[in-house]
């Protein structure tokens, strides 16, 4: 676990992000790590800094972890040359930089980015392009049930998230790992597979590489990551229930926030989000398999592109309420801003309704009656 958090933070310095490295890298850090392990991790914190003092302070903690560490005391005695060159002649001798200060660490989990990968070290189906997480995580402010996490799903603003963290709200905030933070708008909900789907104007540089496979193994290690950084492992979870293929059971019976956090397998590769949703028979949690996110991101494409709004009370894309009706042809949820007026029955509105229901003879809903009440506005059918 710690090793890959060092990975990541190793290539977030190499993709040019040295801040979020540097953060990552700390948090390594803070765990348990072989001292040649923490050497390593040293000489890339000296990487993300520009500042002479550090680069020494690192250097030197290198050393003493490692003294078989030949890199690190060559850039210790070329940082001190160069510092004593400017002493005595006022000339700065330049240091040499290194584009991989450590070529000897291979991440047990994560392979080194691309460009640095020796082909017949990493099985073909690895992905091939390295991408730093924390550019496409993201921070949600504001959900009824807490803060949660959110991953960018395509390059063109649209995130995922769990319904468990945006509830029945149609905009929130999302806070990018530069702590830029963005409105974002609901979009679409599946609260069956507690998915939600936001927009934010913002374009990720990247997306992340997704699993080829329909369901994760039997017994597979899992990796979930929450919006600021940390990792915790779990494992898929087998069981003898006859489940939806969409389902991911895992072992995990807590997570640190409200939902939406990415899952990696071993590879790297996203296979799915966590979510709230838990077996009957314990705490466990389940996540949502990456096939079935992109499935219903696709259908929103596509139903986006008609006359159509989102309802918040279910979460789905409601003809009705694109036309400017005034109840959801769905779940005869109120269109939001037509809550606090007066509303009447429109006999355009009916085509799109379920025909052969009792219609309120108050509120002209045929949302449904239950036990003599109309399930709209409450009142007695008399």
């Amino acid at each position: 676990m710690s090793q890959r958090i060092l990975d990541m933070g190793i290539q977030a310095i190499q993709s040019g992000s040295k801040v979020e490295g540097a953060r990552l890298i700390r948090i390594a850090l803070k765990r348990s790590l072989p001292p040649e392990i923490r050497a390593i991790a040293y000489l890339w914190l000296a990487e993300s800094t520009d500042d002479a003092q550090l680069k020494r302070a690192h250097y030197t903690e290198a050393s003493a972890l490692d003294p078989n560490n030949t890199e690190a005391r060559t850039r210790l005695a070329a940082l001190m040359n160069a510092q004593f060159s400017t002493q005595t002649t006022g000339y700065t001798q330049p240091v040499t930089t290194y584009t991989q200060p450590v070529t000897t660490y291979t991440a047990p989990v994560t392979p080194p980015p691309t460009g640095q990968l020796n082909p017949q070290a990493v099985p073909p189906q690895a992905p091939q392009a390295a991408v730093n997480i924390a550019d496409v995580l993201g921070h949600v402010i504001g959900g009824v049930n807490g803060a949660g996490t959110a991953f960018f799903i395509t390059p063109d603003g649209l995130m995922v998230t769990s319904r468990y963290v945006v509830g029945g709200l149609e905009r929130l905030m999302v806070e990018l790992h530069n702590g830029r933070q963005l409105p974002a708008q609901v979009v679409a909900s599946y609260p069956d597979i507690d998915l939600a789907i936001l927009y934010v104007e913002h374009r990720p540089p990247a997306v992340l590489p997704i699993t080829p496979l329909p369901r994760v193994p039997d017994d597979a290690p899992l990796y979930v990551v929450t919006y600021d950084g940390e990792m915790f492992q779990a494992q898929q979870r087998p069981t003898k229930r006859i489940m939806p293929a969409h389902w991911i059971p895992t072992n995990a019976s807590r997570i640190p926030d409200a939902g939406g956090n990415p899952i990696f397998d071993e590879r790297n590769y996203l296979v799915g989000m966590m979510t709230r949703n838990v077996s009957r028979a314990s705490n466990h949690l389940f996540g949502v398999h990456i096939s079935a996110i992109r499935r219903y991101v696709e259908t929103y494409m596509q139903l986006s592109r008609e006359a159509r709004r989102y309802c918040p009370n279910c979460g789905t894309l409601s003809r009705a309420f694109g036309a400017g009706f005034f109840y959801c042809e769905v779940c005869g949820g109120t269109r939001p801003e037509t809550a606090t007026v007066q509303r009447y029955y429109l006999p355009q509105a009916d085509i799109l309704y379920e025909t052969g229901r009792q219609q309120c003879v108050h509120c002209k809903s045929i949302a449904g009656v239950y036990k003599g009440r109309c399930l709209r506005c409450g009142r007695p059918q008399q």
